[in-house]
């Protein structure tokens, strides 16, 4: 069974348009969050779930399955997925 990925990120961050990249190149299903983009409500919903796993609210920042990865990490993301 595939696991859970999501990905929060902001809209103009280079690590998370490569990790998107990365997301789809390889077949991967997620859902992804463009914090930046949301307003009001939306928006802080979406930092304080950021910041339950990611209090440095720093981006992107992948959750896969019951794994956290901050920042693009290559070799972790490929890890967490199961990737060789």
């Amino acid at each position: 069974m595939a696991k859970k990925v999501k990905i929060y990120t902001l809209s103009t961050c280079s690590h998370c348009k490569a990790a998107k990249k990365f997301l789809n190149e390889n077949q991967i299903i997620f859902d992804a969050t463009d914090v930046d983009l949301l307003q009001g409500a939306d928006r802080e919903a979406a930092l304080d779930e950021v910041i339950q796993f990611n209090p440095q609210r720093s981006f992107p920042t992948i959750i896969i399955g019951d794994r956290i990865i901050v920042g693009f990490k290559e070799k972790d993301i490929r890890e967490a997925l199961g990737l060789s």
